[in-house]
């Protein structure tokens, strides 16, 4: 036993030499028989093992029973004993979480305290391989992707689970072989929790009438689901860096066509990260049904789409680029806007966020080549006073190079501005006409000719306050 566990060590790097390691210890024989290990073991290891324990008080005295027999476990081994308690009235608040997955998650975040508190750079748990077996059986039922299928990694990042690969009764017989004490949670008996009946029901049945190794074919299932799983995060990481760029306000904009190119495996990855990103952790209750609803927009033929994801979560389809936000996916307030532009001379616009500079150019420049920013006209043919506006429903203009007129909204659909922007794009206008749609397409009207002897130069910069 000694030595297998020895080997899980050494196999996936759990330690290294000097670590200070917390041990989640809550009186049961697994744990126990955890820190029993690690003690052994942490001579040639050398570690310093502080020993935890989470006291929930949802069982009342017996809870209170588990944090006395842990404490006198601690003393005797001449180790540090680090403890908390809940107010299980907390419980109640958990909303929709079952009051396992509430306790799990309080005990997690009581044990990353503690790991600050004495500097401890690995968090040991006392998963073992049966454990492992019903994890992978209940994600299974719940309906999991390829890394829920994957079970618990035996080492990922602060956390490690030196008996994964052991089974509940090696471990049992390991206790009774070194007569080590431990305490029995009586709720692990009850089969109103769905791990328990997986436990107590579903695996004798299986072991019964199916595979009596059950337990082993699915850790070992389990340990190849994460191998591969880990090559297509590392492709997903790799892609991430290609797809995915900081977008306006927060959000993160995806590039449609890179992910078209790539297998469906790893845009929903790339999608996944994309959500960790935003969110600053794992994302939060996104399932199956939420990434089915990615790959719609994805490839729908509308170009300007909106699904929600889950309350203040949105994916936003505009064109070629799929951005995830998070807040309202209300369209922007844009401020209907009428304004004399000086000529020449500088005109702030901070409604829009931009400054126009205007100048009288006396020859014509040897370059009329425009930027998104700058336009030319023929000065004598543009009518004052010269006016900066928004969009207004029903607006047309003459696209350089075209005989008629055109409908803007038709000129924005072929440019791919999104639907949401639109009314933000200025439109510089002469004489009742449009002559630039800022940075999308200038006009026919008042360009500048071979017989043109002064320039007006427009440029439009970022208003800086």
């Amino acid at each position: 036993m000694i030595d297998r566990v020895r080997e899980t060590i050494r196999r996936h790097g759990m330690f290294r030499s000097g670590d200070t390691v917390c041990v989640a210890v809550s009186g049961g024989v697994d744990s126990t028989v955890l820190l029993d290990i690690l003690v052994r073991l942490s001579g040639e290891l050398s570690l310093d093992l502080v020993v935890c324990h989470l006291n929930h008080g949802l069982r009342g005295e017996e809870s209170a029973r588990d944090e006395g027999f842990v404490r006198g476990l601690a003393e005797d081994l001449g180790l540090v004993f680090e403890s908390g308690r809940l107010d299980p009235r907390e419980a109640a608040d958990r909303r929709r979480e079952s009051v396992q997955e509430w306790a799990r998650k309080r005990r997690m975040a009581f044990l990353e305290e503690a790991a600050r508190k004495y500097g401890a750079t690995r968090i040991a748990l006392g998963h073992n391989r049966d454990d492992q077996a019903e994890t992978v059986l209940m994600r299974m039922i719940r309906g999991s992707a390829l890394k829920g299928l994957g079970g618990m990694a035996p080492s990922c990042g602060r956390l490690v689970r030196p008996l994964i690969e052991v089974s509940r009764e090696e471990i049992e017989r390991y206790a009774r072989w070194r007569g080590l004490a431990h305490v029995e949670d009586s709720s692990n008996s009850s089969t109103k929790y769905l791990r328990n009946r997986i436990r107590h029901e579903l695996v004798p049945f299986l072991q019964k009438g199916y595979n009596p190794n059950i337990n082993e074919t699915l850790a070992r299932s389990a340990s190849v689901l994460r191998r591969d799983e880990d090559f297509l995060e590392r492709e997903a990481e790799r892609a991430f860096k290609e797809v995915v760029t900081a977008s306006d306000h927060g959000a993160l904009s995806l590039d449609r066509k890179r992910l078209l190119a790539l297998h469906d495996a790893i845009s929903s990855r790339v999608f996944l990260s994309a959500l960790r990103k935003l969110e600053g952790a794992a994302p939060a209750h996104v399932y199956t049904p939420q990434v089915e609803t990615f790959f719609n927009l994805l490839r729908s033929e509308r170009p300007n789409l909106t699904a929600k994801l889950r309350e203040g979560l949105y994916l936003k389809r505009e064109y070629d680029a799929l951005v995830l936000a998070a807040g309202s996916p209300e369209e922007k307030e844009w401020t209907d806007l009428d304004r004399e532009i000086k000529v020449p001379g500088i005109t702030e616009v901070p409604e829009l966020g931009l400054r126009l500079r205007t100048e009288v150019l006396r020859s014509r420049p040897r370059s009329l080549k425009a930027g998104a920013g700058t336009a030319y006209f023929d000065c004598e043919s543009v009518s004052e006073p010269l006016l900066l506006r928004t969009f207004r429903p029903g607006d047309r203009m003459r696209p350089l190079g075209m005989k008629g007129s055109k409908k803007l909204k038709d000129i924005f659909i072929d440019a791919k501005i999104p639907l949401s922007d639109r009314r933000g794009v200025p439109l510089l206008v002469s004489g009742g006409r449009i002559i630039w749609a800022v940075g999308v397409r200038q006009s026919e009207y008042s360009k500048v000719a071979d017989g043109t002897k002064r320039v007006l130069r427009v440029d439009v910069m970022k208003y800086t306050g």
